[in-house]
């Protein structure tokens, strides 16, 4: 892309983002905004970014100085190359800052005690080191601060830059940083945007891949269960927790039992009404769980309350702790009756067993030895193997696989209550490598362990790698010792660290002289760069956003010696369906992939556990039975990575925008799918399926596809009773003939209206189909002036498992409010302000006996049954206008009449009689996809 930031001659040529990112930051210097914040994905050249544009502010003499903190000293070194890679002068690495241009640590400019008053001021606990350094940059003159993965700004370093920052007003200020802006929390944001003013330029992780500067990939799971003695252990563990449900559920306990209590908390009594809205929005997680118990039929389904997909299941242990916490704090220990005083105390006591404990402001979550016993389930290790078993069968030679753990070994003592079910070693990086190694199916992979403390590995492999070491530094080689091995793994010792060990390591893996390499996130997880791996295996327990982008760049990043490369992050996960909190792994799953995209199955790009698998639910897990099907299925999609390529579509154009989207269940049968179910089914117009307005005639009683003028029945039926008197009068042949004809006429006449709207009949006998219904709800929204565009937008396609997905095709927030709607047209009654009828007629007979009933009840207005109701979507609901708007629509779309309002005594009536009924028979989920 031709610029004024065309690279030199040593550099490779700016790619597209970077050079759009620093067109951004060159409109910013004009503007004398001093600070920035680009978002960039690992892998896309940040660094790059950052170096050119203090080049340009230096040669510009804006700035005098520039100073770029890392989060460790990898990155702190990358900065530092990246610098002397330009031609100029030498990078510095320390706080003296001779250079113009400085790579330090965050930990160069203080360290703080996690235990500090958080009332002082940051810059007075600097140590004389980091003071000194402070001084030195408001005494150089004019500096720029790159500030490199600011997401680690968001706890200490942030507040003490803030800080800083006001002591130097002139300073410049680059923020750069991986980590989707968009899964910051309210508070995370507040900060960023203090120190970075707005975002100047941003890029997702599937515009770059799009790009062609990262790799395509996957992100596939594997599903295992715990081994049979962990099960055993849960099982007992389980009991526990039923028969604490099982007490607290006994009508007898407590002066106002629990169910009772519910009953009275969200459904109200005679002299108290509950606003479900209002609660919502206070007690947004204890109404969550409120649905969940209505799903599991102990809670009738409170007035203006809407289901979704993720109150689709049965109360899980965190439900039942708010709902528990909600009963103790409310009413037993307000209570001045001994029973309840009591039976609180016996409930708090019970807590610990179950994984929570009681607090001054209730019912909190504990560390869990049943989570533990999951996520370091001794089933992990082997699932690790399986998986590289296949790759390795896949990729033969250019296999390069790294698996990360949350640590190398457990340095800490086991809790009593969970060491007669796992071992010292459970969850280690140590006990991967010892299982890999014990195999004959991998230890030919030469599998080698680094970590911030120790390299391990086969003693014929650390042999490889001290020759390796010594070809390049011979006496650090000389000074290394293999230690006699246990359990088959050794380790190479002497007087280095891991800024040594971590690039022979590096070197070693890359060239395949060692095909796997096991390491701690810590470590390896971030600023570590290896192009050449193929696929990773996360085994840590990590979901915070920085982490989970960190992770999942490791193996995005572009390899030169392999142009087709296409990189798989794998996630092994264990659940348990004989513990109340036995899914606690899928949800880290769950959390390491909420916002972030990748190409589902059917080559849709997703966000969330559905870009794995369309069929997986961000709200519970699949059952355990489906464990070797959904792994088959893994396997499968791994080993064509030309498929996966081609899914990327890598080279085409993009808007870089997240759309949200509505699917609608294949289990539900939407008549679109099987029009539309077909090997060359793609996305198509709303009216290529037949979503077209059913209704042409305005009375939703008219069946006929075309009106019927008086004057031409007149006409007709008086043309036969003419020939008819003709005949009588004529008694001849001649007279019989009219006779004849006559009658002919006037008994064709309803057999023909009836022949020509049976058709008609027939469709008012179907519920209206989901493009009908899409149809009404963008036309609505756009006469309301809600959406940019109307039903000529809406996208719907049939997918490989037989979802019907629907979207508008248009701007990100008409497309929210369409799907919103949409979601909800297709949903149970809740409590809205507008209902609109629709016709429901007899579905008509076959032949003969069809025709007499249509004779029987005529033909210009069908019989009319009572009506079905609908909801109006809460966004064409809220006011009169909007929801009229809506009836027109719905009136051209399906047919029905008018809208009601359910806040008066009839409509009241209507909602009440009407709530919760589905009137489609439909399941629908949001999903958000990129385009």
């Amino acid at each position: 892309m031709p610029g004024v930031h065309q690279s030199r001659k040593s550099q490779s040529p700016l790619r597209r983002h970077q050079n759009e990112a620093l067109e951004a930051l060159a409109g910013s210097v004009a503007d004398d905004a001093r600070r920035s914040w680009i978002v960039l994905p690992p892998g896309a050249g940040k660094t790059r970014v950052g170096v050119e544009h203090a080049k340009n502010l230096l040669d510009a003499g804006h700035v005098f100085t520039v100073v770029a903190f890392g989060p460790n000293t990898a990155i702190q070194t990358q900065w530092a190359n990246a610098w002397n890679d330009l031609g100029a002068d030498r990078a510095g690495l320390d706080r003296d800052l001779t250079t113009r241009f400085s790579a330090l640590t965050y930990q160069s400019l203080a360290v703080f005690d996690d235990d500090r008053d958080a009332t002082t001021s940051l810059l007075d606990e600097l140590a004389p080191g980091g003071r000194e350094l402070v001084d030195r940059l408001g005494d150089g003159g004019p500096v720029l601060l790159i500030l490199d993965e600011c997401h680690h700004l968001l706890d200490v370093w942030g507040n003490l830059l803030a800080e800083l920052l006001d002591l130097l007003p002139g300073v410049w200020v680059l923020g750069l940083t991986a980590t989707p802006p968009g899964t910051m929390t309210a508070a995370q944001s507040e900060l960023v945007s203090g120190l970075f003013s707005d975002i100047r330029y941003s890029a997702s992780i599937p515009a770059v891949v799009r790009e062609g500067d990262l790799a395509p990939f996957a992100d596939l799971v594997w599903v295992t269960t715990p081994t049979s003695e962990e099960n055993s252990w849960l099982s007992g563990q389980a009991v526990r927790f039923t028969e604490l449900i099982t007490g607290i559920l006994d009508p007898t306990q407590g002066s106002v039992p629990f169910l009772e209590w519910v009953d009275r908390r969200f459904l109200g009594t005679r002299g108290q009404t509950v606003s479900w809205v209002a609660m919502s929005r206070s007690h947004p997680d204890l109404c969550s769980a409120a649905l969940r118990l209505h799903h599991a039929d102990l809670l009738r389904l409170p007035p203006g309350a809407s289901p979704a997909e993720q109150h689709r299941r049965d109360p899980d242990a965190d439900d039942w702790a708010l709902l528990i916490d909600d009963w103790m704090r409310h009413h037993l220990l307000a209570s001045e009756k001994a029973e309840d005083r009591e039976l609180a105390e016996a409930i708090r006591r019970a807590l610990p067993a179950i994984g929570y404990r009681w607090t001054r402001t209730g019912i909190r979550a504990g560390r869990s030895p049943v989570d533990r016993v999951i996520a370091y389930s001794a089933a992990k290790p082997q699932a690790t193997t399986e998986i590289i078993c296949a790759e390795a069968a896949n990729l033969g030679e250019r296999l390069r696989m790294l698996v990360l753990c949350d640590f190398e070994s457990l340095t800490a003592t086991l809790p009593t209550d969970v060491r007669e079910v796992i071992s010292e070693d459970s969850g280690s990086a140590l006990l991967v490598l010892e299982t890999l190694v014990a195999d004959a199916r991998t230890t030919g992979l030469r599998p080698l362990l680094v970590s911030g403390k120790t390299v391990a590995g086969a003693p014929d492999v650390l042999s490889d790698l001290r020759t390796a070491i010594a070809e390049s530094d011979e006496p650090l080689a000389s000074r290394l010792q293999i230690s006699e091995p246990v359990s088959g793994i050794s380790r190479l010792e002497g007087p280095w660290s891991s800024r040594t060990w971590v690039p022979h390591v590096t070197e070693l893996f890359s060239t395949g002289r060692s095909q796997v390499l096991i390491g701690t996130r810590a470590l390896l997880g971030e600023g570590w760069d290896a192009p050449a791996i193929t696929g990773l295996i996360d085994l840590s327990t990590a979901t915070t956003p920085t982490a989970v982008t960190q992770t999942r760049g490791r193996a995005l990043r572009r390899d030169p010696k392999q142009a087709q490369k296409v990189a798989l992050n794998w996630t092994v996960v264990c659940v348990s369906p004989d513990h109340p909190r036995g899914d606690q792994d899928w949800g880290r799953l769950v959390r390491k992939h909420d916002g972030f995209f990748g190409t589902d199955s059917d080559g849709e790009i997703v966000d969330g556990v559905a870009h794995i698998d369309s069929v997986f639910s961000p709200y519970e897990p699949p059952e355990t039975e489906l464990a070797d099907e959904i792994n088959a299925r893994m396997i499968a999609r791994s080993q064509d990575r030309s498929e996966i390529a081609r899914r990327w579509q890598v080279g085409s154009e993009c808007k870089d925008e997240e759309l949200l989207s509505v699917r609608v269940l294949a289990d539900t049968g939407p008549r679109e799918a099987k029009a539309l179910a077909r090997p060359e089914s793609g996305t198509v117009l709303n009216d290529e399926i037949g979503a077209k307005p059913r209704h042409l005639g305005g009375d939703p009683g008219h069946i006929l596809p075309f009106r019927v003028r008086t004057a031409t029945v007149v006409a007709w039926m008086g043309l036969g009773l003419i020939l008819l008197l003709l005949g009588v009068a004529i008694d001849d042949v001649g007279g019989l003939v009219l006779t004849v004809l006559g009658l002919v006429l006037w008994l064709s006449l309803p057999v023909v209206l009836t022949i020509a709207g049976t058709r008609r009949i027939r469709d008012y006998a179907k519920p209206p189909t989901v493009g009908q219904l899409a149809g009404a709800v963008s036309e609505a929204l756009h006469n309301a002036g809600l959406s940019k565009t109307g039903s000529d937008s809406v996208r719907i396609r049939v997918d490989v498992s037989g979802d019907l997905r629907c979207h508008l095709d248009a701007d990100a927030q008409s497309a929210e409010v369409f799907a919103l709607a949409l979601d909800e047209a297709v949903s149970p009654i809740a409590d809205p302000r507008y209902l609109v009828p629709r016709w429901s007629l007899p579905q008509p007979s076959i032949g003969a006996r069809g025709l007499w009933e249509r004779l029987k009840v005529g033909w210009s207005n069908a019989q009319q049954s009572d009506p079905v109701w609908h909801a109006v979507p809460s966004a064409l609901g809220r006011r009169r206008e909007p929801a009229l708007a809506y009836s027109q629509a719905w009136n051209r779309w399906i047919g029905g009449g008018e809208a009601i309002y359910t806040r008066n005594p009839e409509g009241a009536g209507v909602v009440t009689a009407y709530r919760g009924t589905n009137p489609m028979q439909m399941t629908s989920v949001l999903r958000t996809s990129w385009h």
